[in-house]
């Protein structure tokens, strides 16, 4: 299935029947940095950096609601967050917070500039009904090798 972008630019999203390929970017947001300081263990940072925003369109393909749990999708592993409309999302652009899940998708390699790459990421986003979120401490824990 093929999307047009709204902007009317005539792009085209490559949408498969199980999943919609995408750019995936990270950075931080008010709500992450708030949460961080308050603890990276309270529910203020989980539900500040436990989510992907996506356009509505994308949110269609998927068959999801705004909440519902996604499985995000790279070259370097997966996670899954809950989806989340951002009325300022472009078509075939998603976005996840700095954090433990963005950490899980993006990789740590700086290409010797001492930070490593956020931006326009190839991945892909599956609905993920039935699947649960994990928690930070579930995330460390599995990215650490403990438990």
């Amino acid at each position: 299935m093929q999307l047009e972008n709204a902007n009317g630019l005539g792009e085209v999203l490559k949408m498969s029947a199980v999943g919609v390929d995408v750019l995936l970017t990270s950075g931080r947001t008010l709500k992450q940095g708030r949460g961080m300081e308050i603890g990276k263990l309270s529910s203020d940072y989980f539900d500040a950096v436990s989510i992907c925003e996506m356009d509505e369109s994308t949110l269609k393909v998927l068959g999801i609601e705004d909440g519902d749990p996604v499985r995000v999708e790279t070259d370097i592993g997966s996670v899954v967050v809950f989806g989340k409309h951002d009325r300022r999302a472009e078509p075939g652009v998603v976005f996840i917070p700095c954090g433990p899940y963005a950490n899980a998708v993006t990789g740590s390699d700086t290409l010797e500039s001492g930070m490593p790459g956020y931006k326009s990421i190839p991945a892909r986003v599956f609905p993920a009904k039935g699947e649960t979120v994990p928690t930070v401490e579930e995330i460390l824990a599995e990215m650490v090798g403990v438990g």
